[in-house]
């Protein structure tokens, strides 16, 4: 069977696991809202910001239903307007909004990290519920999307070179005008007509910008959790906290940390794999592009789990409500099992 007898599957799994991603999430928000300990602060509002963005990340892809076209030297992703309801006029606005919401879901959790440092190391200037506070902790992601669309709609549109490439593979089928798409790509070594292999400067611009931003998120993220574990270590061993409070910091440490793996393993790791074999290798193959796309829904589906199971108030409500729904078969108390000594300790 080749890749394109696969293809249906793949897109049935996408929006399988978006929609789903989106349900989650919309579950989580209550959860947070009403659920939550009392001293969460200005953080439960950045958890409810996440989820609110993840089920807008999720409507997104849905809209524009984006295409991902990988090999040799080129990483494009598309919207076809035969498949999406967005209008003509707003195609390539929609392509540039899904990779600006691709770069926030990138450089969210670094600066969650650093707000959760500055609430374990006390700095109030840093953590009251103030209009400053919530404008630079929720916006500072937002001017991240915004430098990385900006850099993608400059550096990276369709130019002649692309569209060579979009017809010799025949990427869309049928008599499709390719004026008429969605499209933000990088071609890095273009072939002339003579045969002639160049490098294209706009395409290494592009990407130098989104690289930077890209090792800065994950700079940012790996610096402020190592900092974020040792302070939440020393903090255990202070006076003056109660069991309950020190026990929630490790839950929102423990949640943080797996909600920032998941990006990490469906979005970083296929992107920085795409990112190498086409400048590095100049050899990229159509599955990587395929399997980024159904990644990305991966971590739509799965992001909010973390949240959900790990932090104790969540856990316990969802639980009860599945019990007095009958979804989950009630047995006769047992002795606890070493599984439920573990969650319990979280």
């Amino acid at each position: 069977m080749t890749l394109y007898t696969w293809l249906p599957i793949f897109n049935l799994i996408q929006k399988g696991c978006t929609c789903f991603g989106m349900t989650v999430n919309a579950l989580l928000v209550p959860l947070i809202i009403f659920k939550s300990p009392k001293d969460l602060g200005l953080y439960k509002y950045m958890m409810i910001y996440i989820a609110c963005f993840e089920i807008f990340f999720g409507c997104v892809e849905l809209l524009t239903i984006p295409d991902f076209f990988t090999k040799g030297s080129s990483f494009f992703v598309m919207v076809d307007p035969r498949k999406t309801i967005i209008p003509q006029g707003w195609i390539q606005s929609a392509d540039l909004l899904f990779c600006g919401s691709f770069a926030v879901s990138l450089g969210i959790f670094g600066f969650q990290f650093a707000y959760r440092y500055q609430v374990l190391k006390g700095n109030k200037d840093w953590i009251e519920s103030s209009f400053k506070n919530i404008i630079f902790w929720m916006g500072s992601p937002l001017v991240f999307a915004c430098i990385w669309s900006a850099a993608l709609g400059i550096f990276m549109p369709l130019n002649p070179y692309v569209k060579t490439v979009l017809i010799r593979e025949s990427v869309f089928s049928g008599d499709l005008d390719l004026d008429t798409i969605g499209f933000i790509g990088a071609l890095f070594y273009p072939v002339l007509d003579d045969g002639t292999k160049i490098i294209n400067w706009d395409s290494m611009s592009g990407v130098s910008v989104t690289t930077t931003i890209l090792m800065s998120s994950e700079f940012a993220m790996f610096f402020f959790a190592t900092k974020c574990f040792l302070a939440t270590k020393s903090l255990m061993t202070q006076a003056g906290h109660s069991k309950s409070f020190r026990r929630l910091q490790w839950q929102l440490f423990y949640a943080l940390m797996l909600q920032t793996l998941i990006p990490i393993t469906f979005i970083q790791g296929p992107f920085t794999v795409i990112y190498f074999t086409t400048i590095i290798l100049d050899d990229s193959f159509e599955f990587l592009g395929h399997f980024l796309a159904l990644s990305i829904t991966m971590y739509l589906a799965t992001d909010a789990f973390p949240t959900i199971f790990i932090i104790k108030q969540y856990r316990d409500t969802l639980i009860s409500y599945f019990k007095r729904a009958k979804l989950i078969k009630v047995k006769p108390q047992q002795p606890a099992s070493i599984t439920s000594v573990q969650l319990n300790v979280l």
